[in-house]
């Protein structure tokens, strides 16, 4: 079971850089409360 909740953090983080560089290219801020950098750094203190 750590193993495949490792492997979900580790996808959901993945995710959410891949979305923020389109978010920025495309002209929105990915730094918004309950944006993608959000679920950065709350995978970062888990």
């Amino acid at each position: 079971p750590t193993t495949d909740l490792a492997i979900i953090r580790a996808w959901w983080s993945a995710r959410s850089l891949l979305a923020a560089r389109w978010l920025i290219e495309h002209g929105f801020d990915p730094d918004q409360p309950g944006c993608e950098f959000d679920v950065l750094r709350a995978q970062a203190a888990a």
